[in-house]
């Protein structure tokens, strides 16, 4: 009988063992991130993280998209396009003021982007020597309604700078071909972009100049933060391990971005990649842990819309970010 018994608990092991081989691995979680525009080197920070499989590890499929600008990006998460978004803090304030059930979970670069470029043989040394000068500009670009405050920040005459409205492009058009002396430049873009053209530049970053906001910030749906908080702490995790490579070894980054878009220009990438780096801690907590971030920024980006972007809002600064996804 012990015979049998050991014959029949032999088999039932190996159906058991076979039914759970055979049993289907849990499928990843299908994600999509939508880019606050097209390819640029911080954006590789991501696909370096697919490359290495930090989605992949965390149960995440992830598939990444370029994007037209942080509003339309907002408007995107917010109607459930994609999962996730990038886009800067200022953008997530002017979107969820007006209704859009979003909120930034982590902290991508803290401090501002946004910056001024002149022509070095235009005679711009300081600020001031803005007046009587012409910038190009695009309508709608986001930098743009902070202007009044650079004026009022460095007494500046507004009435004596002269705005080009041009289109995207048109910009390092216009400043090659002198007709402008300057443009709105962000400082890991067209900045990077003229330095590889050969131009000698005087840059201006808004930051320097007393107007700092929240930089790039990645946001999520408030419904899919409170019905899904665990694949947001994951995508979390798994973005803050592709920041903290991408920090170690920016060729790597480059690389994979590359390969996702073999058009693109590796030596442009890596320039762009290594000027965000710079970006990524808090000008109000230099020192705070990678990805974190701080009520000052926001506070201060708030203050900001508040008085020269017409933004009206009962909202504290706090309830348009959220570090509660970033894990010890």
């Amino acid at each position: 009988m012990r015979l049998i018994g050991k014959t029949i608990a032999a088999g039932a092991l190996a159906l058991a063992f076979g039914v759970a081989s055979a049993a289907p691995t849990l499928a990843a979680d299908k994600v999509s991130l939508r880019l606050n525009w097209l390819l640029s080197g911080v954006h590789s920070i991501f696909y370096l993280g697919v490359e290495k499989g930090f989605y992949k590890d965390a149960g995440i499929d992830l598939t990444i998209g370029e994007g037209q600008g942080s509003a339309r990006t907002v408007q995107v998460i917010a109607t459930g396009g994609d999962t996730f978004g990038l886009v800067d803090g200022g953008s997530v304030i002017a979107g969820a003021s007006r209704g859009a059930p979003v909120k930034s979970v982590l902290g991508i670069m803290n401090t501002s982007p946004y910056g001024m470029s002149f022509r070095a043989d235009s005679g711009v040394k300081t600020i001031k020597d803005v007046e009587g000068k012409t910038i190009a500009a695009t309508a709608g670009e986001a930098s743009l309604p902070l202007l009044p405050a650079i004026w009022k920040q460095n007494d500046v005459d507004a009435s004596k700078v002269k705005i080009l409205n041009v289109d995207g492009p048109g910009k390092i058009v216009a400043i090659l071909q002198k007709q402008a002396d300057g443009i709105l430049a962000g400082l890991e873009g067209q900045v990077v972009i003229l330095n590889q053209k050969g131009l000698d530049q005087k840059v201006f970053s808004f930051a320097e100049l007393g107007v700092n906001t929240q930089g790039l910030t990645i946001i999520a749906n408030d419904e899919e933060t409170k019905s899904n908080p665990d694949l947001v702490k994951r995508f979390v995790a798994a973005t803050l391990k592709s920041m903290e490579a991408a920090k170690a070894d920016p060729d790597a980054a480059v690389a994979a971005a590359a390969k996702a878009k073999p058009q693109a220009d590796p030596e442009l990438l890596k320039a762009q990649l290594k000027v965000s780096l710079t970006l990524i801690p808090s000008p109000s907590k230099p020192d705070a842990p990678l990805g974190q971030m701080e009520l000052a920024d926001w506070q201060r980006t708030l203050d900001l819309m508040k008085q020269y972007q017409d933004i009206e809002t009962d909202k504290a600064a706090d309830s348009f970010f959220t570090n509660e996804f970033i894990g010890k």
